[in-house]
C-alpha cells in the first residue's frame, strides 16, 4: 500500500511540474483518492483543479481533505489558500499561505503566490520580499536538478513579477534549451518581450507554440493579434483575433482587442462597434478599464459612422497628437509642500481638468487659429457658451530647464515666495508604464492600454503672429513645418463643418487645445501629461473655491532622476539628507540651486 502510494506521489508531482494538470485528475481520480486517503494526493488534485481553472469550490473540497487528512502537511493549506484566492477571501488566504510557509519554509510556490496575492493589492513592497524568498528556493532547486526545464519557468515567472524581464527571458530560453517543445516557455518568453516592446520576438515566440499547443490556441492567436497590434500591423492581428473567436466564441478579451484593431486602422466601424458591442454582453466586471472604454468607444464610433466629416477632423487630431509626442525625461516644478508628499509620504501624482489651469486664457491661441467660436445662440438673441469638459493635463518642461532662474520665479514657489520650491525631473516613460501597469487589471503587462494612447507627454506649441501665423516648436524646425500643414489642413475641416452640436468637435478639438501657447512663453519650452481620465476616479478638493476635480496617477518616487532644490530652501541640506534616505537604495541626485537669485 506504501509504496504504491509513493508511486502515485512521485507520478503526480512529475506529471504537475510538467504542467500536464489533466493528467493529474485521469490519474488521481475520486476512486484512487477514496482509497488511498492520502493527503499528498490530495493536495496535487486540489492544485491540477486550481491550474485548470475549476470552480474554486472544487479545489477547495480536495484541500479540505489533504489537511483533514495531515493537519501538518504545508501543501493542503498552500491548496486551499488558492481556493480563498479565487473565491475572493483575502483574510482566509493569506492566513493559509502563511502556514504553508511556516510549515515548509522552503516551499518556493508558496512565496511566489503569496507576493502574487500582495502584487495584487499594490503591496509591492511585499510582493518583492516573497518574491525574492522564492527566487531562492528556485535557486537551490536549480543546484539540485540544472537540467529541470520547469523550474526555470517557475524562476523565470518570478523574475517576470518583478518586471526584471531580461532575466525572466534568460530563464525562459534556459527552460527552451532543456525541453524544446516547451510551449509554456515560449509562451511566457513571448508575454516578456510584449512587456519590453520586442513585438517580433514575441510574434515568433506566440507562432512557435501555436503550431506546438493546440490545448489554448485561442489564447495564443490573441496575445499574438496584441503583439502584432502592438508593431501597428493591424489587418494580421485582426485576422488572429478571428481566430481565436472561432475557437472559443465567447472569448470576451479577443471581441475587445479585435474591435480595438479595427478602429485604430479606421476600417469596418460597424464591425468595430459590434465586437465592443458583444465584448459588454460577454464581460463580467462592469468596474474593469476595458468595459469602461468599451462603452466610451461605442458612443464614439456612432459618431463617427453617421458623422464622416468629424471623423476626418477626429483623424487630423490624432496626426497633430502623434507629431507632438515624446518619450524623453521632463522636469516638474512645485511646490515644496507637494514635494515631502510626494517622497517622503509617497502620495500618488495628481493632475487637475483643463478647466482649472491657472491661465484662463490656456487653449485660445488654438481657437483663434481655428477661428471657432465654441457658443450657440439663444432663441432671444442672446448668446450662451456650452460647457465643455477637457482633458487632465500636467506641466512639465524640458530637462535642460531644471535649474533656470524665469523657472524658479514662475512656478518654482512655496506658499506665494519665489525660489523656494523644488524642480523633480522624471523618467517619464517609466512612469508611464508604471501608471498604464497599475491601470491593467491583469497580473501580467499583456493588458495595459498602450493602444489607446491616452497618457503621452506632448511638445508644446508656440503660435507666433506676424504677416501670417507659424507654429514654433522648440529644437524641431521640420517638425513645426509639418504641424502648420496640419493645423491648416485641420482648420479647413473645421471652416467647412456646418453642424449646429458643437459637443463633439469641441470634445475631440480641447484633446489639443491646451498644447498651443503665445510665443511669449517659448523659453519655457514646455511639456504636458495629458490624459482623458476615463479610467480614473474623478476626486475634490473641496479646501479651495470652486472644488478642484483632480485625477491621481501613480507614485512618482521610484521614477525620480534627480530633485533640485530652489536657491532660497531654508535649512537646504537637512532637507536634502531628508529626501536622500528616504530611498533605501537608488536615491535619485539631490541638486541644491545656487543660482544667483534676487
Amino acid at each position: 500500500m506504501e509504496e504504491n502510494t509513493n508511486t502515485l506521489r512521485k507520478k503526480a508531482e512529475e506529471v504537475y511540474k510538467q504542467n500536464k494538470f489533466k493528467e493529474i485528475i485521469a490519474l488521481l481520480t475520486d476512486e484512487v483518492l477514496e482509497k488511498e486517503t492520502d493527503a499528498e494526493l490530495y493536495a496535487w488534485r486540489a492544485r491540477a483543479n486550481h491550474r485548470l481553472g475549476c470552480d474554486a469550490a472544487v479545489t477547495m473540497l480536495f484541500a479540505e481533505k489533504a489537511i483533514g487528512a495531515d493537519p501538518n502537511y504545508f501543501m493542503g493549506y498552500f491548496a486551499r489558500a488558492c481556493a480563498w484566492d479565487g473565491k475572493k477571501e483575502d483574510d482566509k488566504s493569506i492566513a493559509d499561505y502563511n502556514k504553508a510557509i511556516d510549515l515548509n519554509p522552503d516551499s518556493a510556490d508558496s512565496y511566489y503566490y503569496r507576493g502574487l496575492f500582495w502584487q495584487n493589492k499594490k503591496e509591492n513592497d511585499k510582493a518583492i520580499a516573497d518574491f525574492d524568498k522564492a527566487i531562492v528556493n528556485y535557486n537551490k532547486a536549480i543546484k539540485i536538478n540544472p537540467n529541470y526545464a520547469e523550474i526555470y519557468v517557475w524562476r523565470g515567472n518570478t523574475w517576470y513579477f518583478k518586471e526584471d524581464y531580461d532575466k525572466a527571458i534568460a530563464d525562459y530560453t534556459k527552460a527552451i534549451e532543456r525541453k524544446q517543445d516547451f510551449a509554456d516557455a515560449y509562451y511566457n518568453r513571448g508575454l516578456a518581450y510584449v512587456a519590453i516592446k520586442e513585438y517580433d520576438k514575441a510574434i515568433a515566440d506566440y507562432s512557435i507554440i501555436i503550431k506546438l499547443d493546440s490545448d489554448y490556441k485561442d489564447v495564443y492567436y490573441n496575445d499574438r493579434g496584441l503583439a502584432l497590434k502592438g508593431r501597428k500591423k493591424y489587418k494580421e492581428a485582426i485576422e488572429d483575433y478571428t481566430k481565436a473567436i472561432e475557437i472559443k466564441p465567447n472569448f470576451e478579451n479577443a471581441y475587445y482587442n479585435r474591435g480595438l484593431a479595427k478602429k485604430e486602422e479606421n476600417i469596418d466601424l460597424k464591425g468595430s462597434k459590434r465586437d465592443f458591442e458583444k465584448y459588454l454582453e460577454l464581460a463580467i466586471d462592469e468596474n474593469e478599464n476595458s468595459t469602461k472604454y468599451a462603452k466610451y468607444y461605442i458612443k464614439e464610433l456612432d459618431i463617427m459612422i453617421k458623422d464622416p466629416e468629424l471623423r476626418s477632423i477626429i483623424q487630423s487630431v490624432k496626426d497633430i497628437k502623434g507629431k507632438l509626442l515624446i518619450e524623453e525625461e521632463c522636469v516638474h516644478y512645485t511646490r515644496f509642500t507637494i514635494l515631502k508628499k510626494l517622497i517622503l509620504e509617497e502620495s500618488k501624482f495628481r493632475i487637475s481638468e483643463g478647466n482649472f489651469l491657472n491661465d484662463p486664457s490656456e487653449g485660445e491661441e488654438f481657437f483663434n487659429f481655428l477661428k471657432y467660436k465654441p457658443h450657440i445662440s439663444c432663441k432671444n438673441v442672446s448668446s450662451a457658451e456650452t460647457f465643455s469638459p477637457k482633458p487632465f493635463i500636467g506641466s512639465f518642461v524640458t530637462k535642460d530647464k531644471h535649474n533656470d532662474l524665469n523657472m524658479w520665479r514662475f512656478y518654482g514657489k512655496e506658499e506665494g515666495v519665489e525660489a523656494k520650491g523644488c524642480a523633480i525631473t522624471l523618467f517619464t516613460q517609466e512612469f508611464i508604464d508604471d501608471i498604464k501597469n497599475s491601470l491593467s487589471n491583469e497580473k501580467n503587462k499583456k493588458a495595459r492600454l498602450d493602444d489607446e494612447s491616452d497618457i503621452s507627454f506632448y511638445r508644446v506649441v508656440y503660435v507666433v503672429h506676424g504677416a501670417s501665423t507659424s507654429f514654433y516648436i522648440p529644437n524641431s524646425v521640420n517638425k513645426s513645418k509639418e504641424l502648420k500643414k496640419l493645423m491648416t489642413e485641420l482648420k479647413t475641416k473645421v471652416d467647412s463643418y456646418k453642424v449646429t452640436d458643437k459637443t463633439f468637435i469641441e470634445k475631440y478639438l480641447n484633446n489639443i487645445a491646451f498644447l498651443f501657447k503665445s510665443d511669449a512663453y517659448k523659453n519655457e519650452n514646455e511639456v504636458r501629461l495629458v490624459v482623458k481620465g476615463i479610467e480614473f476616479e474623478k476626486k475634490y478638493n473641496m479646501d479651495v473655491t470652486p472644488p478642484l476635480v483632480y485625477i491621481e496617477l501613480e507614485s512618482i518616487k521610484k521614477r525620480v532622476k534627480q530633485i533640485t532644490l530652489g536657491p532660497k530652501v531654508d535649512n537646504v541640506n537637512e532637507w536634502a539628507s531628508a529626501f536622500h534616505y528616504r530611498y533605501e537604495e537608488d536615491a535619485p541626485t539631490i541638486m541644491i540651486s545656487h543660482l544667483p537669485y534676487k
